[in-house]
């Protein structure tokens, strides 16, 4: 007769409960924190006119939200739209007695172009109610989402896929692959092919993006080659342990932090800064520049992307070469079978 197994311990029961609201807690907190948490914080903007009415702007929002703005004064229309589509500021105002201009670029976050948007009719309607008279808001979009997602969703919905596609790639690698060369080669191979097919859906199914092609791929590639090399370094250096530790923190960390959602300078300081030193905040930044700022704004997350591929080489490589070197000494400390 089979003997009934055992209860688990009560002990245990309560470790594994415990244990589990401690994961979800997290993951509670890594998702839900930044959405609730989200708010201006030093968002670049522009005022067309003088350092005097810069500076008037700069007391009034400071007043309604401090430190949420960063204004800076320029001449004219033009110099403001150069900023705007070098990515330098996200908007800017021209504000007179009898109207208020806004000049924004929706592609760079939807969610900034609403907000300034909304501050400029809160600043008209005080206006009017000040001179008796209505004063007319109008926006000028400068570089605007495709007419197939005026909202940006398939671009903001895309920052899971990018995290998560280096994590699989790494993951198929590292635990599927066999031979430092092999893993190597699968490691290029690999974000090419995913991020040439990223940037087709993204284009030419979900029209969420325009740009060119090649370009954008290349974007997404250069994201996922930077999570995919970051975490097959860390495998082949510390073995599983590494590669969980280095997925917990692209997907809990650098994700909700990546400002794919709205924009780094509406996360909570200073988390928004830091997650664009991370893969998916970076390759997030990357991919919107390419797509609609022609590369411009791009540049410090290429620098940052580049480097965490140079740090999973690096990683690789230690890692490769201990693994030789600890197979070597084995078979030298081999012992000899004594002679009859």
């Amino acid at each position: 007769m089979e003997a009934t197994p055992k209860p688990t311990p009560i002990g245990r029961v309560i470790a594994i409960s415990a244990g589990l609201a401690l994961i979800v807690g997290v993951l509670t907190l890594a998702f839900a924190w930044p959405s609730a948490g989200m708010g201006p914080r030093e968002v670049p903007i522009a005022v067309i006119g003088p350092e005097e009415a810069a500076d008037q702007v700069q007391s009034q929002l400071d007043e309604a939200q401090p430190d949420g703005f960063d204004v800076t004064a320029v001449a004219d229309p033009s110099e403001a739209e150069v900023l705007i589509k070098d990515r330098e500021v996200y908007a800017a105002l021209a504000i007179t007695p009898e109207s208020v201009d806004v000049y924004t670029a929706s592609a760079a976050s939807p969610t900034v172009t609403r907000l300034i948007t909304g501050i400029a009719e809160q600043m008209a309607a005080h206006m009017g109610e000040a001179a008796g008279q209505p004063v007319e808001v109008t926006t000028h979009d400068l570089v605007p989402l495709p007419a197939d997602d005026p909202n940006g969703a398939g671009l903001a919905a895309s920052a899971f896929p990018m995290a998560m596609g280096g994590i699989v790639i790494a993951a198929l690698i590292s635990f599927n692959v066999r031979g430092s060369g092999r893993q190597a080669a699968a490691a290029v191979l690999a974000p090419l092919a995913v991020g040439a097919g990223v940037a087709s859906i993204l284009m030419y199914v979900l029209e969420s993006i325009d740009g060119d092609y090649l370009a954008i791929a290349g974007a997404l590639a250069l994201t996922m080659a930077a999570t995919a090399w970051g975490l097959l370094g860390l495998a082949k250096l510390l073995g599983r342990a590494g590669f969980v530790l280095g997925a917990v923190v692209v997907m809990l960390v650098g994700n909700p932090l990546s400002g794919m959602t709205g924009a780094p300078e509406l996360l909570p300081a200073p988390w928004g800064a830091f997650g664009q030193f991370l893969s998916p905040g970076a390759g997030g930044t990357l991919v919107r520049s390419t797509a609609y700022f022609d590369g411009n704004g791009g540049e410090a997350a290429v620098w940052t992307l580049a480097a965490w591929v140079a740090i999973g080489v690096l990683l690789f490589t230690i890692g490769t070469v201990r693994a030789k070197v600890n197979g070597v000494n084995e078979e030298v400390q081999e012992p000899v079978p004594a002679a009859a």
